[in-house]
């Protein structure tokens, strides 16, 4: 952009403007509509699409725009390739009417799902880029065409001013929006929600339809996607569940935590779950089905198999150069320490390790007393062990003391307070 003077517009303004022929003054139609591309970081205005007196839809380029009023209407030259009556828009572009107006969008900055209702404008001369999306009253009382009548009644009876509640092109993540047979969605470059947290997406998805939900979730990477299911309540996890195709749900089971699988797979048909099972790693299909056999109120329901653990006699330098090859997505919250029979002898902190020298062993500054749980200890108890012990994570072992997984505080106390959290399900 140059140093040509700026201002704003709004597509209110625009639309059902009269088109005027340039040469001959003759009012030709009237704008329908406004192409936008979406190479830039704002789109930018292409064309637009025209209605000419005998009712038929005609794309102009807007290289072919000689003027623009608000007054007077907008100027187009009239050439040969000026009027295309049987346009299809290019890969990039989108009508900006169509596509944005009375639509939801997802405000990622305010981690809400907004309705549209005008779009705001830069111009700089004839060039113009959408930059903010009108969320407010405003822009629906702007286009019932009493903005002027409502401004003076609302500073008749008080000395508030109302003002435009306008989000930013880059805070906007298009939900739905057909174009041919592509959604708006996809033709982003990338998904802006991965910005947010996957607990926000979560909030998000909630308050949308199946189709948008679903959207939404295929426009992410299986990371992202399996990050934001998990937050979801059962019955939306559930539901997505039947309708994602079967590739795609695969992909994200690799991706969740087996405790928040196991969960899943706790609810779904016994058919659903056979032919999950046909596409998983046997690994994980073994993991799935010794955790399901376990009874629903014990800790072994809950445990997450996926964990640090290293023998007594590593260095520490030793147990951080091993931490950096973990290839699974595990969050380290303590290192467990095994002796040479795979017992659990001890725990880490990951402080603990960046200020031990290299060279020293684990076991001489490991925490040798370590709360734990049993595999067959009620969930009651295990939230009383969180509760005394003000722990995150507790590890579960065996009958022999073998270490079998962990729990997290959230998982123990969901589970302790179902009900609450159903009930809470059912609000949303």
């Amino acid at each position: 952009m140059n140093n040509t003077p700026k201002t704003f517009i709004f597509l209110y303004y625009i639309i059902k403007l009269p088109v005027i022929d340039a040469n001959t003054g003759k009012r030709i139609g009237r704008v329908l509509d406004l192409a936008a591309a979406l190479k830039e970081m704002y789109p930018k205005v292409t064309g637009l699409i025209m209605r000419d007196k005998e009712g038929k839809k005609n794309y102009i380029p807007w290289k072919n725009v000689k003027m623009l009023t608000e007054e007077k209407g907008v100027f187009v030259e009239n050439t040969p390739e000026a009027f295309q009556p049987d346009f299809k828009l290019a890969e990039n572009e989108i009508l900006l009417k169509e596509t944005f107006l009375d639509k939801q969008i997802v405000d990622i900055h305010g981690s809400k799902v907004v309705r549209v209702n005008d779009l705001h404008l830069l111009r700089e001369g004839l060039n113009l880029w959408v930059v903010h999306m009108d969320i407010g009253i405003t822009g629906l009382i702007r286009r019932l065409g009493c903005i002027k009548i409502f401004n003076f009644i609302v500073n008749l009876v008080s000395s508030y001013e109302l003002q435009d509640r306008l989000i930013s092109w880059k805070h906007v993540q298009p939900i739905n929006g057909p174009i041919g047979n592509d959604s708006l969605s996809l033709k982003v470059h990338h998904s802006k929600l991965a910005e947010l947290h996957p607990a926000d997406i979560a909030d998000i998805i909630i308050d949308l339809g199946t189709e948008e939900r679903l959207n939404i979730l295929k426009s992410m990477d299986s990371a992202t996607a399996a990050s934001t299911i998990q937050e979801l309540p059962l019955r939306v996890r559930l539901q997505v569940a039947d309708l994602l195709d079967q590739k795609s749900l695969v992909d994200i089971i690799n991706e969740m935590a087996i405790d928040e699988v196991v969960d899943l797979f706790s609810q779904l048909p016994k058919k659903k779950i056979t032919n999950l099972f046909s596409r998983l790693p046997e690994e994980k299909v073994a993991q799935i089905s010794d955790l399901l056999g376990h009874a629903q109120d014990i800790a072994g329901s809950i445990m997450n198999t996926e964990f640090v653990s290293l023998k007594h006699n590593m260095t520490a330098g030793m147990v951080l150069e091993k931490i950096k090859e973990v290839k699974k997505k595990i969050s380290v919250y303590y290192i467990y320490v095994l002796d040479d029979a795979d017992l659990l002898v001890g725990v880490l902190t990951l402080q603990q390790l960046l200020m031990a020298p290299a060279e020293k062993i684990i076991s001489e500054f490991m925490r040798k007393r370590v709360a734990k749980v049993k595999v067959n200890t009620k969930i009651k108890d295990v939230a009383e062990v969180f509760y005394k012990y003000d722990f995150t994570v507790v590890p579960v072992i065996d009958k022999s003391g073998k270490m079998q997984g962990i729990i997290t505080m959230k998982d123990a106390f969901e589970s302790v307070f179902h009900q609450i959290r159903q009930e809470t399900e059912e609000i949303k």
